[in-house]
């Protein structure tokens, strides 16, 4: 029997550690802390679809997880973000606060609801199908000062959520049946669309920054001003109230 020398354990203590900070790992960790709720729903009639791409006229939408269940479609969005996390239901950008350094992402609820909209493209028979948002923050973010009503969980609420989202039925087997066939018939698989899908999302944020330190509005197009609230400087849509868009991303020097 060989012992291993301590130097050596270190070694391999320190590898391991940094394999598993690596936001990939991190992120597939916490899909898997998803798929684990997700596998204790009924199967005979909860219908489960993950990580799917679908055409939109906008180009595509990829979906994490969506679950086809008697009382509806449940959309689920995944994120993994240390810190503590900000946010209101009807902002454009959310905030992760990590010790003193503060970053901007796009408001998830809304992110969801881009994929809602491209659901609801490919099944255009069911108008009236109820859609359930789900915003599941699988890794080790706080969530702190959210103003929402939409389901902002972690993964061990995913099933209790989903479950408490019962009453009167809304789809019979056979069309939970329907639906799953037809959006896996939809979902584009190959890995080219996926990186398309990927390098689009990464042009439009470059496009939104650009339009901000031009000061336009990404949202509508016109003039972004400034402007002070109680929270401070910001930017603000000289379109206010139709269009609400504001940033504090590129506040100019003084």
């Amino acid at each position: 029997m060989w012992i291993l020398a301590p130097w050596l354990i270190i070694i391999i203590i320190t590898i391991i550690a940094t394999i598993l900070s690596h936001p990939k790992i991190k992120g597939l960790i916490g899909e898997r802390r998803v798929r684990k709720q997700l596998r204790r729903l009924p199967e005979e009639n909860y219908k489960i679809l993950n990580d799917i791409t679908l055409k939109e006229k906008k180009g595509t939408s990829q979906i994490d997880h969506m679950v086809i269940s008697p009382y509806g479609i449940f959309v689920i969005e995944t994120k993994n973000y240390k810190g503590w996390i900000h946010g209101r239901e009807d902002s454009e950008c959310w905030v992760q606060t990590f010790y003193k350094h503060k970053t901007k992402f796009r408001n998830p609820i809304k992110q969801n609801w881009s994929h809602i909209y491209a659901i609801k493209e490919n099944l255009p028979e069911y108008k009236d199908l109820p859609y359930y948002p789900v915003i599941v923050f699988a890794g080790k973010g706080k969530l702190k000062n959210l103003d929402v009503t939409t389901d902002v969980i972690s993964p061990d609420a995913l099933f209790e959520t989903i479950m408490r989202h019962r009453g009167p039925r809304k789809l019979n087997d056979n069309e939970i049946g329907e639906i799953f066939t037809t959006l896996t018939g939809a979902s584009m698989k190959d890995k080219q669309t996926k990186r398309n899908h990927v390098s689009r999302i990464k042009w439009n944020v470059k496009m939104k920054k650009m339009k901000e330190r031009a000061l336009i509005c990404p949202q509508c197009g016109e003039q972004l001003i400034r402007r002070i609230d109680k929270s401070g400087e910001f930017y603000g849509c000289s379109n206010f109230p139709r269009c609400q868009y504001k940033t504090k991303l590129h506040l100019e020097s003084k």
